[in-house]
């Protein structure tokens, strides 16, 4: 009876919750305290703050979430819906450390030292909210997810992001961190807020029940809210996509500044808060020099209710166990054990069940040949990848950015490895990068995200190859994003420059320069140029974007420092948050060269205002330059709302349908595609898309054939690749798709473990290739794949990029899973393959 009681129990609560939309994603608030927690390092005076915080999870991880409690119409009727508010800004840190100092003078006891590190967590709840949802700044996630999903409306991006990031999070992460108990300084609460309005305004016992209907509802996530997925990925990519990488906002962003502002407390909590600037936003707390306030006007977002805190909180009161000043709240071992196996058996059974009943085909390729790695966490390896013969031995080598790589109190700085190739190829081991790879470049400034793109030119016209790397992030502490690119020359017998030789920076705010690189020759003197693509950039907007190039130069030895005003060539996006520059390519014609840029949220819309109803969302677009010239030479639209054609481009020689021409391939990894079973048809939301366009007349591209993936979600086109695998002059074409499923209905358990396609060059179709099928179900990628690599790890976004590495007689390639966490939490694996 009493598991009947607590279930019911969680069913009413989620009932509540994911019905009306009203947390504030308490999952996503535990999960940027815990990463913010991984690099964080103080000591002040005689306390180690971290060990604190790892000693005291249960509270750190109450602290969290607590600012929401007091929201939800669910605690009495939402009238103290204020004193949450309250809690969410500086005004409420300020009083809480002066409390604290004044009234547990060190050394502390374990109950102050569990209500330090619950103010821990309450300060990582104020300053992600305030990224997340644009509170005094501009193109916040939530803000900028408006923009591109929802017709540029904030209220609907709000009501299905801060839900729908507790979906993702469950979707994609292991939670085994949580801790399954909860303490929450009840006492000391009802006093700080005693002192902080003056009066008594709220009592424990409303802290108590209030607080543990978050404790509720956060098992409750855990038991069902990852099935969710399927309905809120349709209705934003952007929240799949974006959800840890945006610039502002996002997981990453939320987890430096919660780390930030961990250094500000832990500053103030041993100094005193006088030292120290202080206005509203927590955002802006400085204890070193002074930043202008940022005036935010506190509106409330939730209707009220009637109150059931009482009938919830009076059935579970014998799992609330008071001490001399808190309250431990307890989830009954069988009750957390029985969720924990729940999810795992029924997730694992399905994948097992899944991979018996699924046919293995000669195609696959399940074993490679290596794999590398990295032992730190959110290193994000992989999410860069280039091939080119750094040392001059005749073998491409491979060089690779983990821009999430992070040391002790060192955030987000960022790394980039190189591996040398020799006659055999790449290195046959499982290695890890950090100790093997023939030279590391590392990242200084804070979550600059230095690895985010790559590109190999001869910068200097010395005859050596140099090494061009974006840090799109640089300036992020104050909150610009400007970013930067810094080039390494190279010298030889001596390999890269341990420094940056020359630095390319923005002076535009959340310009992200470098956000994508390319080498190619811009101004035709046969040599390759640098192309920086900056896609966040206002260009004279808001995320519109542009694309510079800086030619190749022999006096670029000469110059450290550049600026984007120093560029010699430059072109910039048509509309706001249209992403210009977010994928870049190059075409050699025969005297010239075709410059390709993606802006795959591009929105289409014929005489009407970009985001009324009537636009189409995110269609993309891929423009054509042949410079120096800065016209357009051509641009292909997208025709599928939300589809992002333009998010991966590559270029190449084919044979299509018998006759051999030059092609551009586009992907449009979100676009949907129809799934037919004999006569009977339905829906793929965003299975993706690649798109083959004829370049034989580079003036007009013309779509020669398309293929489209077999699941929903799957981001078929997420990457794309052609080389020439088997040297017959002819490119193998290569397409990932990092979500895919073993079968039509996993994305309901997990499982996404992604695929990536290699279709032979001298074999292609065309028109609906993927809709010619072997059997009466269709569209078929596999059919007309020659190889297709199955990843070794579920949810590892297995295919994230993709490279081919030649040495002497053959290429390999090299598949990126950036969210593997077989070695590291979200550290990232290279798979390497030898066919």
């Amino acid at each position: 009876m009493a598991g009947l009681k607590i279930w019911s129990v969680f069913l009413i609560i989620l009932y509540h919750f994911c019905q009306r939309c009203i947390p504030c994603g308490i999952s996503t608030h535990i999960e940027i305290a815990h990463r913010a927690l991984e690099f964080f390092i103080k000591n002040e005076g005689s306390v180690n703050y971290r060990q604190l915080l790892l000693n005291h999870q249960d509270a750190f991880q109450a602290g969290s979430i607590y600012p929401d409690a007091f929201y939800s119409p669910v605690c009495k009727a939402g009238i103290f819906h204020d004193v949450s508010e309250d809690t969410h800004w500086s005004p409420f840190l300020k009083a809480s450390i002066q409390y604290i100092r004044r009234n547990y003078p060190q050394p502390w006891e374990e109950a102050t030292e569990k209500l330090v590190a619950f103010l821990f967590g309450i300060a990582s709840h104020m300053v992600a909210d305030v990224s997340w949802h644009s509170l005094g700044i501009d193109q916040g996630f939530l803000k900028a997810m408006g923009e591109i999903d929802f017709h540029g409306s904030y209220s609907e991006a709000h009501s299905a992001g801060d839900f729908g990031g507790d979906v993702v999070s469950h979707f994609e992460l292991e939670f085994s961190y949580l801790a399954s108990n909860w303490y929450v300084p009840v006492k000391d609460l009802a006093a700080i807020y005693k002192e902080f309005y003056g009066k008594e305004i709220i009592t424990e016992s409303t802290i108590t029940d209030c607080t543990f209907l978050l404790y509720l509802e956060l098992h409750g996530e855990r038991l069902a809210v990852a099935k969710l997925f399927p309905r809120y990925a349709s209705k934003s990519p952007f929240l799949v996509e974006k959800f840890h990488e945006y610039f502002l906002g996002g997981v990453d962003d939320m987890a430096f500044w919660t780390n930030n502002i961990f250094e500000m407390t832990s500053h103030m909590l041993e100094n005193g808060t006088s030292g120290c600037y202080l206005p509203e936003n927590p955002l802006f707390i400085n204890c070193t020099k002074e930043h202008r306030d940022n005036h935010i006007n506190k509106q409330s977002k939730h209707e009220r209710h009637k109150n059931t805190t009482s009938l919830l909180t009076e059935s579970l009161e014998k799992n609330i166990n008071y001490t001399e000043r808190g309250v431990h709240f307890n989830m009954q071992s069988w009750a957390t054990n029985s969720l924990r196996l729940m999810n795992r058996a029924f997730t694992t059974n399905i994948w097992r069940a899944l991979a018996a009943t699924h046919q293995k085909s000669s195609k696959h390729i399940s074993k490679p040949v290596a794999s590398y790695f990295l032992t730190s966490p959110y290193a994000r390896l992989g999410w860069a990848m280039i091939s080119a013969d750094l040392n001059q031995d005749g073998y491409e080598d491979l060089v690779v950015g983990a821009p999430g790589y992070s040391t002790m109190g060192h955030v987000q700085i960022g790394r980039v490895y190189v591996v040398y190739c020799n006659q055999s190829g790449l290195p046959r081991e499982d290695m890890d990068l950090d100790g093997k790879a023939d030279q590391v470049l590392q990242g200084h400034q804070p979550s600059g995200r230095f690895g985010s793109a790559l590109a190999v030119l001869d910068f200097n016209e010395d005859g050596v190859p140099d090494l061009a790397i974006g840090a799109p992030s640089v300036g992020s502490q104050f909150l610009t994003y400007k970013g930067a690119v810094y080039v390494y020359f190279g010298s030889e017998g001596r390999g890269l420059a341990s420094q940056p030789n020359v630095t390319i920076t923005c002076q535009d705010s959340y310009c992200n320069l470098g956000w994508s690189l390319l080498a190619a020759d811009v101004d035709g003197d046969g040599n390759a140029d640098l192309v920086v693509g900056s896609p966040y950039a206002p260009g004279g907007g808001q995320q519109r974007g542009f694309v510079v190039a800086f030619y190749s130069y022999f006096n670029r030895s000469d110059q450290e420092f550049l600026s984007v005003q120093d560029a010699n060539w430059m072109v910039q996006g048509e509309e706001n948050y249209a992403w210009f520059g977010f994928s870049l390519d190059r075409c050699q014609l025969e005297n010239t060269t075709l410059l390709l840029i993606g802006s795959p949220t591009w929105k289409s819309c014929a005489r009407c205002n970009p985001f009324s109803s009537d636009a189409r969302q995110s269609v993309g677009k891929v423009y054509g330059y042949n410079p120096p010239s800065t016209e357009r030479w051509f641009a292909v639209t997208g025709d599928k709302e939300m589809s992002r054609m333009g998010l991966s481009l590559a270029s190449g020689v084919m044979s299509v349908a018998g006759n051999t021409r030059r092609v551009l391939v586009v992907g449009a990894p979100t676009a949907d595609s129809l799934y037919r079973i004999s006569f009977m048809s339905s829906v793929l939301h965003q299975a993706g898309l690649a798109l083959v366009y004829d370049l034989t007349d580079s003036t007009k591209p013309s779509l020669l054939s398309t293929l489209s993936g077999d699941r929903r979600f799957s981001r078929f086109g997420g990457d794309i690749y052609l080389s020439d695998l088997d040297n017959d002059g002819l490119d193998e074409m290569i397409v990932t798709s990092p979500l895919r499923t073993n079968s039509i209905s996993s994305i309901l358990f997990g499982g996404a473990a992604g695929r990536v396609y290699i279709y032979n060059g001298k074999q292609a179709s065309s028109g609906n290739v993927t809709g010619h099928c072997r059997s009466w179900i269709s569209p078929c990628p596999e059919d007309w794949a020659q190889y297709v690599l199955i990843s070794p790890e579920e949810l590892s976004r297995f295919g994230s990029s993709v490279i081919s590495v030649k040495s002497e007689s053959k290429k390999e390639v090299v598949v990126a899973a950036e969210r593997s966490s077989a070695k590291a939490r979200l550290g990232g694996r290279l798979f390497v393959y030898s066919l």
